[in-house]
């Protein structure tokens, strides 16, 4: 099983890069739920400049749910998600994520 920060920092290398079907394998049904409604959040919002850089910063564990703040660094200054990770079957998926407030 891949470490939790491993598995972090993929996701946001995917997510910099816009690599739908790695991003699709790693979230949870709820938490694919979840990315969606964010997904609309973000649009409604405008168009930002792509991340050129990323920091993955591990926060402790909630119950089942491990913590990790993924925070992706561009031109328009930085842009922080929360997201909560839950180990399913020896896999490292995303149940939560949002924006940090």
């Amino acid at each position: 099983m891949a470490e939790l920060k491993d598995a972090a920092d993929q996701f946001a290398k995917d997510l910099r890069n816009q690599n739908i079907a790695g991003l699709m394998m790693v979230f949870t049904p709820e938490g694919m739920g979840k990315a969606m409604a964010l997904q609309g959040q973000m649009a409604a919002q405008g168009q930002r400049a792509p991340a050129t850089e990323h920091a993955i910063v591990e926060n402790g564990a909630e119950g089942d749910d491990h913590l990790v703040d993924i925070v992706m660094k561009g031109p328009d200054g930085d842009a922080a998600l929360f997201t909560k990770w839950r180990n399913v079957g020896g896999s490292w998926k995303v149940n939560d994520i949002g924006v940090k407030a």
